[in-house]
C-alpha cells in the first residue's frame, strides 16, 4: 500500500526546499518546520532498504505516490516500557527529491521532544547542517559549509535566539572569526589575524536608534 502525504510533511519538504536554495548562495540556513505525522492517513510501502536497528519498528510513507518510500519513521519503547508495549518514535527521515537517499533526519526523546536535526545540502549522502536541541529550543547548530564532514561554522543559541557565532573561514581547524550578539542584533566581531586561534582585533557594530 502507497501512502497519501501527510500536511506536515509536504510543510517540512517545502521548507527545506528553500533552505536549500539559500544554501547554495553561501548563506547559513537553520533547518525548521514541525515532524510530520507518520500516522496521518496514508498508504505503507514496503522497502528492504532501509531496515530498523533493535527492537526498532518502521514505518514507511510515499508523498509523490511513486510506489517508493520517501519518509522513514523508526519506533521504539521507552525506558518506562520494558515490555515493549508503548512504541515512541524515536527518529524520522525524509527523502525530499526523491532519489532515494535520506536528506534530512530528526531524533526525539522519549517526552516526544526534538533532540536533533541532520540536513543534507548538496545531496551526497552526507549531513552539512546539524542542529542540536535541549527540551525542544535550539541550543547549537553546525554546518559544513566545504562539504568536507567537519563543521566549520557554529551558531549558538540562548532561549531560542542567537548569541554567538564562530567560523573557521578558511577551514585550517581552527575558529578564526567569532560573532557575539545581545538580543538577536551583533554586537561586536572578533577577529583572529594571524592563524593562531586568539582574537587579535574586534570590530564594534555601531546600531542606529
Amino acid at each position: 500500500m502507497i501512502a497519501k502525504p501527510g500536511r506536515a510533511d509536504w510543510i517540512l519538504v517545502a521548507l527545506v526546499s528553500t533552505m536549500l536554495v539559500a544554501g547554495c548562495a553561501g548563506s547559513p540556513v537553520t533547518p525548521t518546520g514541525t515532524g510530520g505525522s507518520p500516522d496521518s492517513p496514508t498508504r505503507e510501502a514496503d522497502d528492504e532498504s532501509v531496515v530498523p536497528t533493535g527492537d526498532e519498528k518502521l514505518k514507511q510513507f510515499d508523498l509523490n505516490h511513486d510506489n517508493k518510500p520517501d519518509v522513514w519513521a523508526y519506533y521504539t519503547h521507552g525506558p518506562k516500557d520494558p515490555q515493549g508495549t508503548q512504541k515512541s518514535l524515536v527518529r524520522k527521515e525524509w527523502d525530499f527529491n526523491f532519489d532515494g537517499k535520506v536528506d534530512i533526519r530528526r531524533h526525539f526523546n522519549f517526552k516526544g521532544e526534538t533532540v536533533k536535526d541532520e540536513l543534507d545540502l548538496d545531496f551526497d549522502d552526507r549531513f552539512d547542517v546539524t542542529t542540536f536541541y535541549r527540551s525542544s529550543n535550539k541550543i547549537r547548530q553546525e554546518y559544513d559549509f566545504n562539504f568536507d564532514s567537519k563543521p566549520d561554522y557554529w551558531k549558538f543559541f540562548e532561549n531560542n535566539v542567537i548569541a554567538r557565532t564562530e567560523r573557521d573561514r578558511d577551514f585550517n581547524g581552527r575558529v578564526d572569526r567569532w560573532e557575539y550578539y545581545t538580543g538577536g542584533n551583533i554586537e561586536r566581531i572578533g577577529l583572529d589575524e594571524d592563524g593562531d586561534g586568539q582574537i587579535d582585533k574586534w570590530i564594534q557594530e555601531e546600531r542606529s536608534e
